[in-house]
């Protein structure tokens, strides 16, 4: 066989360059594909973070919009009732690549569960008031006693059981608690759903009526519902309660007096220490968009003074 000449080396080197410059044009073009696609994520990456904090800003401007109206409503009156400015819903308005909105809901129209156990102590009152409240969700009164006292026993600070005068604790994990009493209110509404031996089904009936916020709290009898101020005035019925809140958009309450006034013979008087005109808690909610982010913000407002202090605040 004859050896191979010159020439054919020079064609297998040049078809060996023409691979490997192929090879490395190829490897070079993935690297750089690599590299701008991760440089657009983190571009992508940025702009979202950036449209997020964009829209929580726009969320907390919406906040500190109704905690402005707030303040001047409490510096012109001392009556608050749904006809006012602030209970008014603020459709969500443009603003540059975005939009914000937000509500002022009051929850002093609501029965507040931490009153159950005032200062760390179970309130017999406020038990049979939330019996009464109860009631009208189509619960027993011996089935919402024990909801009652369980409420109590899971916020109350002396870690024993309202019913034995045993450990509350070990009744707790006895009836399957996933953790232990707090010995103190609950922050939030939510919360109670971790208290064991209430039916589910009873607590979807009762969570309209219910919030819960510090302790003690009055009710405002110009944003209560009717099942609420069944429940809070003595001896008053379901239906006249009805009636008061159909007679109250036309004529606002101004004191308690004006409450005793209005009342049915046989019911009454109402409890100072339970009722009031005003309202010390709302619930402000900011809603945003900026870009492609969309926030939610809750935040709880006490009017203890004209500017409403945070109790505190949750991204949802």
């Amino acid at each position: 066989m004859p050896a191979p000449s010159p020439a054919s080396y020079r064609c297998a080197e040049r078809g060996a360059a023409v691979i490997t410059a192929l090879l490395t044009v190829a490897l070079v073009a993935g690297l750089a594909s690599a590299l701008v696609a991760d440089y657009g994520a983190g571009l992508e990456s940025l702009a979202g973070r950036r449209d997020q904090a964009q829209a929580r800003w726009l969320a907390r401007g919406a906040v500190d919009w109704g905690r402005n109206v707030l303040a001047d409503d409490r510096r012109r009156t001392r009556v608050d009732h749904l006809g006012e400015p602030w209970a008014i819903r603020v459709p969500p308005m443009a603003v540059e690549d975005g939009e914000v909105g937000g509500e002022l809901k009051d929850l002093s129209g609501l029965f507040n569960v931490n009153n159950l156990a005032p200062g760390g102590k179970a309130s017999e009152a406020d038990a049979d008031a939330f019996v009464r409240l109860a009631g009208v969700a189509g619960i027993t009164a011996v089935e919402a006693t024990e909801i009652a006292r369980r409420i109590a026993d899971w916020i109350d600070s002396d870690g024993l059981s309202i019913l034995t005068g045993g450990d509350e604790d070990g009744e707790f994990r006895a009836l399957g608690a996933s953790q232990r009493p707090p010995d103190g209110p609950l922050a939030h509404i939510d919360e109670i759903v971790a208290i064991p031996g209430i039916a589910a089904d009873a607590l979807d009936r009762l969570r309209p009526f219910l919030v819960a916020l510090p302790a003690p709290s009055r009710i405002n009898a110009n944003t209560a519902g009717a099942e609420v101020l069944h429940a809070i005035i003595p001896g008053l019925p379901l239906d006249a309660a009805r009636i008061l809140v159909a007679e109250r958009e036309r004529a606002w309450f101004k004191d308690l007096p004006d409450i005793n006034a209005r009342l049915p013979e046989g019911s009454g008087p109402v409890i100072a220490e339970r009722t009031a005109v005003v309202s010390d808690y709302i619930l402000a909610t900011g809603r945003a968009r900026y870009g492609l982010s969309v926030v939610r913000m809750e935040v709880l407002l006490h009017r203890h003074q004209n500017w409403p202090d945070i109790l505190w605040q949750r991204i949802l």
